[in-house]
């Protein structure tokens, strides 16, 4: 009888804590349907949310995502995603910065979360940061152009556009069809100063895309600096028909500098000429029009309009080199002396060892070698429309 009811007692014990795992487990089911559940809902809403987003219907966009958001934790990276751009559309960018984050977190395999995180952290400048960001996104997404991009901007606004033209090329290779690619490689090369390079790209870029976006006067520009002085004028002179507002500006002063270095010395003059009369207070075009008499050897000509550049311009390094050349020239190393020592004291004075042996001829004594100064000056019209963005903050968009 008591063996009967140990065994009794020993099957009810059993049937309780059997009842108890099966009320853990269907516990456990029950909060993963809710989650899969939520999961599912957060999904459906983000792509509601994003249809308003692409339409420009901000608002509409905010009321689901913080829907979202707020019923609950959600383990859904897209919907914090596109919540950090809303925020950061609205100048929220502390709360843009916490939903990245929080997509970043969910899902580390993100790459347009790590892409959103970098253009808010630049945004609020945090250079270093958005440079790792796009790096990571570009790594986990090497075939989305617009990553290689960010994180090539960011590199040459940290200095480093040696290391942003091997992204590039490398992005190239990997994706031969893509004009932009190109064209970012092609004005990372005119910042180097490595211009037969950038024309390269640049013709890839155009053939690309005829209608897009690769500006024609960089490619112009590329091809003046590369020495293609002839094809570099023609190139300009389409341009001054299709923008004549700044066909008196940079482009009329290289098309001039084509046609002084093809020899065409009287379609120069006449170009620095007009040049001088819509820009009186600048002094390059009468250093301009002093090379062309030099070329022509009218020294006491050409004097004269060194003396009108540098009473405008005192530490031009070209004008002074110039001068230093027409006194030398003259018989004047005396006078010459000082202005060649002024030229040569500006690191980016062109024809530097040109410059030093008239110094020399003189009787001056060679300068030290300047301190390296990083990649050559943008082209003369990058205030206008500079390399490719750089250092611009990129649309969280």
């Amino acid at each position: 009888m008591r063996t009967k009811r140990m065994i009794l007692g020993a099957v009810v014990a059993c049937l309780v804590l059997a009842a108890g795992c099966g009320q853990t487990q269907m516990d456990k089911d029950r909060r993963e349907a809710r989650r899969r559940w939520a999961d599912s809902r957060a999904e459906m809403m983000t792509k509601l949310a994003e249809g308003c987003y692409r339409r420009g219907n901000l608002d509409r966009a905010r009321e689901h995502v913080e829907e979202i958001i707020k019923g609950g934790v959600v383990r859904y990276a897209p919907v914090y995603v596109l919540g950090a751009r809303l925020a950061a559309e609205k100048g929220e960018l502390d709360l843009a910065r916490d939903y990245a984050e929080t997509a970043t977190t969910i899902d580390p395999k993100s790459a347009e979360a790590c892409y959103v995180l970098g253009t808010i952290d630049q945004a609020i400048g945090h250079d270093d940061k958005a440079l790792e960001e796009f790096a990571t996104a570009a790594e986990l997404s090497p075939d989305v152009a617009r990553y290689v991009l960010a994180e090539s901007e960011m590199l040459v606004a940290a200095g480093q556009p040696e290391t942003a033209a091997k992204r590039l090329a490398t992005a190239a290779q990997r994706m031969p069809g893509r004009a932009d690619i190109h064209g970012a490689l092609a004005d990372v090369f005119s910042l180097l100063g490595r211009y037969q390079e950038a024309v390269g790209s640049y013709r890839i870029s155009m053939r690309l895309d005829p209608k897009g976006q690769t500006p024609t006067e960089r490619f112009a520009s590329a091809l003046f600096h590369s020495g293609a002085y002839q094809e570099a004028e023609g190139v300009l002179v389409d341009l001054e028909a299709l923008e004549p507002d700044f066909a008196a500006g940079w482009i009329g002063q290289m098309r001039a500098d084509c046609l002084l270095a093809l020899g065409r010395t009287d379609q120069a003059r006449a170009l620095y000429q007009q040049r001088s009369r819509d820009a009186p207070e600048t002094a390059r075009p009468l250093v301009s029009l002093a090379k062309c008499d030099i070329v022509e050897n009218r020294l006491p000509s050409a004097r004269k309009f060194l003396d009108a550049a540098l009473s405008r311009s005192p530490q031009a390094a070209e004008a002074n080199a110039l001068m230093g050349y027409v006194l030398v020239a003259e018989g004047r190393p005396g006078e010459a002396l000082p202005h060649l020592q002024l030229a040569l004291k500006d690191p980016n004075c062109a024809g530097r060892d040109t410059v030093v042996q008239l110094l020399i001829r003189a009787g001056g004594q060679p300068p030290e070698p300047p301190p390296a100064t990083g990649p050559p000056a943008a082209a003369p019209h990058a205030e206008r429309s500079g390399p490719y963005s750089l250092a611009r903050p990129i649309s969280p968009s």
